[in-house]
């Protein structure tokens, strides 16, 4: 049950991470205005951490009562004292265990969160099915392929880079320019693909700019830029995506991090398997002269 417990925790915050939803979205709202730039990763460590405290902390206590109720219990004598050794090694053994069990947990919450993250992607809109003609000011349409009808303002580009280590992909944003007397609210954001950045200029138009329509989907770190620029951006705002990769893009990302985390709890478990096995060889060596004595 603790474990769920921890397992649900982490499960939670990649959903989070992967949304820029609740205490994360805030979490990295505070590092841009502190910091200049988000830390995710340490961000979802931090806060699966703290939360998952009190499982971690309530199955730390049953295991300590198990020492202390075998420790009273010991009954294993050699020469008429207690083999207090043997405890002390068996206690490091149940010890051991006990960490494997959560490195084994980890990894395996990890892994339905890697999981979970490319299904996820399933689910995404594509550009298949009808396309429907928007107009930016106007109500928009449910997620799925979109076209903005008619000469498109645009303001200020922006380019955001996301991505691990080597593997890096850019992206350019521009707000549509709201219609005159629509409250100066920017309710939709176009993507523009990495061909076009030699044509396209800031103040620039489009002519029926085609996509995938998305709702609330850009990047936390362009909503807090463009807030200071001066634009006033809608609270439900939509990003009209050029490719569908990008739309993806941060989906994959967070899914090799999970994946990362699965592969490097799993070896420090395997490793911690390891080190029970040494500890069950000590334990048989004391066991055994014992066993010797009563023959």
């Amino acid at each position: 049950m603790l474990w769920g417990w921890a397992c649900l925790v982490v499960l939670y915050f990649s959903w989070e991470m992967v949304a820029y939803r609740g205490l994360f979205a805030l979490a990295a709202e505070w590092q841009f205005h502190h910091l200049g730039q988000d830390l995710p990763t340490f961000t979802f460590g931090v806060l699966a951490t703290i939360f998952s405290a009190p499982a971690l902390y309530l199955f730390r206590q049953r295991t300590r009562r198990r020492h202390y109720r075998a420790e009273d219990q010991l009954t294993v004598q050699a020469g008429g004292e207690a083999v207090l050794e043997l405890y002390d090694a068996q206690r490091a053994t149940a010890a051991s265990r006990d960490y494997k069990h959560f490195l084994y947990g980890i990894t395996t919450a990890l892994g339905i969160a890697t999981l979970a993250t490319l299904l996820w992607t399933l689910t995404l809109p594509t550009r298949e099915g009808p396309v429907r003609d928007i107009v930016a000011g106007r109500a928009l349409p449910a997620d799925g392929p979109a076209r903005l009808a008619g000469t498109i303002g645009y303001g200020r580009i922006a380019s955001y880079s996301r991505g691990l280590l080597f593997l890096r992909r850019s992206e350019l944003y521009a707000p549509v320019s709201p219609p005159e007397g629509r409250e100066g609210l920017v309710r939709v954001f176009i993507e523009f693909t990495r061909a076009e950045r030699a044509d396209i200029q800031s103040g620039g138009t489009l002519a029926n700019r085609t996509g995938i329509l998305v709702r609330r989907d850009l990047p936390g770190a362009l909503i807090r830029l463009y807030a200071y620029l001066g634009y006033r951006v809608a609270p439900h705002y939509e990003v009209l995506y050029a490719s569908a990769f990008t739309l993806r893009w941060p989906y994959y990302l967070a899914a090799i991090q999970f994946g990362l985390g699965t592969l490097g709890f799993l070896l420090v478990a395997l490793l911690q398997k390891r080190h029970i096995r040494r500890l069950d060889r000590i334990v048989e060596d004391f066991i055994r002269p014992a066993r010797v004595n009563k023959r």
